[in-house]
């Protein structure tokens, strides 16, 4: 907020704000997150009467930022089945279930803390999300297609089993952290006491751990997934983001018939 020391709020232009998130050098998700703040002080000088106009209002932010953060965003780079591999190896007994179906089911971290176990349906073979974490607080998803079954596969209905085995089911969560026994409370305690340890363990190069997500996506997508299906399993409101996204990874002949990746008939509840 250095840029905007000594201002007056009715100094700051809609040209004036476009220069400078024009300047950022961050991700999409970072400038979001510093022009939070900012928007609020002048949609309060707004209702208390201190400016006539917000200059949020007169520009195209979702664009700007778009074009702004398209060289600076990370990069997307899924897990080879071989890193895959070597990262399960890598688990202790007690952590393996969990990175297991995070695999194979792309949920945001999030939702995945949030799981619990009566969102299990066992004969359909499916978890429902209805709830994500966000700091320690159970919300709702942020958009209606964020409320959604996720089909599970076979090392998904099996990492659950395994899971129960070692936790039994007295706690409404199914992902515990292993030191305390307690349910997962952020991102950053799941990234910091379990993601990077194991990414040391497994001895490759650090990748976020929402890169399992891209990894899930992608997967489905080279085997010949319909978009509109994976859209609708990582519970994005249209299509669009998985073009935008992962269009790389999409086959030309995805409309046509594919057989299933994943075969849950042989795993029992």
């Amino acid at each position: 907020m250095r840029h905007w020391h000594g201002y007056k709020l009715r100094e700051i232009t809609p040209s004036a704000l476009r220069d400078w998130i024009s300047d950022m050098d961050c991700t999409s998700k970072a400038i979001r997150n510093m022009l939070i703040p900012l928007r609020s002080v002048f949609e309060d000088a707004l209702n208390d009467g201190l400016i006539d106009v917000n200059p949020f209002d007169r520009i195209a932010l979702a664009k700007l930022i778009r074009q702004t953060s398209r060289a600076s965003d990370y990069v997307i780079a899924p897990f080879t089945q071989a890193e895959r591999d070597t990262l399960l190896q890598a688990c202790r007994p007690d952590e393996r279930p969990l990175f297991q179906f995070w695999f194979d089911t792309g949920l945001r971290p999030g939702e995945l803390q949030a799981l619990e176990w009566r969102h299990i349906d066992w004969d359909k073979a499916t978890a429902r999300i209805e709830q994500n974490q966000v700091v320690g607080v159970l919300k709702a998803p942020k958009t209606a297609a964020g409320i959604r079954s996720v089909d599970l596969s076979t090392e998904a209905l099996e990492a659950l089993c395994t899971q129960k085995s070692i936790h039994s089911s007295s706690q409404a969560r199914i992902w515990l952290n292993p030191r305390t026994l307690k349910p997962w409370t952020t991102d950053a305690q799941l990234r910091k006491t379990a993601w990077l340890p194991l990414m040391a363990r497994a001895g490759i190069g650090y990748r976020n751990p929402y890169q399992i997500r891209h990894t899930y996506a992608s997967t489905l997508l080279t085997a010949g997934a319909n978009p509109w299906y994976v859209a609708q399993q990582l519970g994005h409101e249209d299509v669009e983001m998985v073009f935008r996204t992962y269009g790389k990874f999409i086959s030309e002949d995805y409309q046509k018939p594919k057989a299933t990746a994943w075969d849950t008939s042989s795993v029992q509840a």
